[in-house]
């Protein structure tokens, strides 16, 4: 099987590419994307969906898409930009795909897709939210999801291609991106390294779903190949990749002062035109249980884990200034 990973230079993207390293051919082209840039990154996906298809050489192949830098603090605008990043993808993966033959009966061909359970069930009632739980947006964000899901939908429907809807909840693990002001377990453990404190903007009491991301790539790659092998059943699978337990705000600056043992500082405010935070997100999946790994990485050597990658990268920033000084 021949496979390429969309945003193989991300948190999520990286921990897939290292899995399915050892199992397949994985395409890994020269240059990096430029998703800044919403006109080249669609140009430089085009080339790449043309280098991928070209090179397939009757081969079944599987697509993970991992890419985007959108939060939930993106405005309407980028997240426009980055749907409309997608819309162009997909089409010039069928022009490819079709000019190479990779719709043939004889091959399978599989994409996934990493939406996001934070964003598509902000809104949405009674949890613990399945796959079954109608799915509210309260965002730019969750909007685009929705969206992008819905263009997959139509690809699929389209070219007879099997898809798998990842909404995946929380993700954290080390060398994640502090740019994207996200990540609370890696800003936490920046804080503590810091000295300064960190502002929270939701309360103690607010519950999230953490998954640690190299758990969320194993089950993610099991679930892909497993439908990429079915023949019969459905072509279109949402499913929900989640920790097995929620956990409290509160209850994990707890685990950081055990793990780092010292008491992480927190301030408290609520910024002006901040999205709505949603206070309990509780997943539960209920589709291809079976398949999922019983092996999760526990919060407390997760953050441990966090913890020594950052502790690493000081070093390397510190030597780093210490050459630039004495050359």
């Amino acid at each position: 099987m021949k496979i390429w990973v969309v945003g193989r230079g991300g948190l999520l993207g990286r921990s897939v590419e290292q899995v399915v390293d050892r199992i397949a051919t994985v395409y890994k082209p020269d240059k990096s994307i430029d998703w800044h840039d919403r006109d080249r990154a669609s140009a430089q996906l085009a080339n790449c969906s043309a280098e991928f298809f070209a090179d397939r050489r009757g081969e079944n192949w599987a697509i993970f898409w991992c890419a985007g830098r959108g939060t939930l603090n993106s405005p309407s605008l980028q997240m426009q930009d980055e749907t409309l990043i997608f819309e162009n993808f997909l089409k010039t993966v069928q022009r490819a795909a079709g000019e190479h033959g990779a719709f043939d009966s004889s091959v399978s061909g599989t994409l996934f897709f990493a939406s996001s359970a934070g964003a598509v069930y902000a809104g949405s009632k009674n949890p613990p939210f399945t796959e079954l739980t109608p799915t509210i947006s309260v965002t730019p964000y969750g909007d685009a999801k929705l969206r992008q899901e819905s263009l997959l939908r139509e690809f699929s429907v389209r070219t007879n291609t099997r898809v798998l809807i990842g909404r995946i909840s929380n993700l954290y693990g080390a060398r994640q991106d502090l740019g994207k002001n996200q990540g609370l377990i890696a800003t936490i453990c920046y804080s503590v390294l810091r000295r300064q404190p960190i502002n929270l903007f939701v309360p103690l009491e607010t519950s999230r779903n953490y998954i640690y991301v190299e758990d969320a790539a194993r089950k993610i790659v099991r679930h892909t190949m497993s439908l990429s092998q079915h023949q019969a059943g459905s072509r279109f699978v949402v499913k929900l990749f989640v920790a097995p337990e929620n956990v409290t705000v509160g209850g994990i600056l707890n685990v950081a002062r055990s793990v780092l043992r010292v008491k992480p500082l927190v301030t408290f405010s609520t910024p002006p035109n901040s999205p709505y935070q949603a206070q309990n997100l509780v997943f539960k999946s209920i589709v291809d249980t079976g398949l999922d790994d019983s092996a999760n990485t526990g919060f407390s050597d997760g953050m441990k884990r966090v913890m020594l990658d950052l502790q690493r990268a000081f070093v390397d920033v510190g030597w780093q200034k210490k050459i630039e000084h004495s050359g």
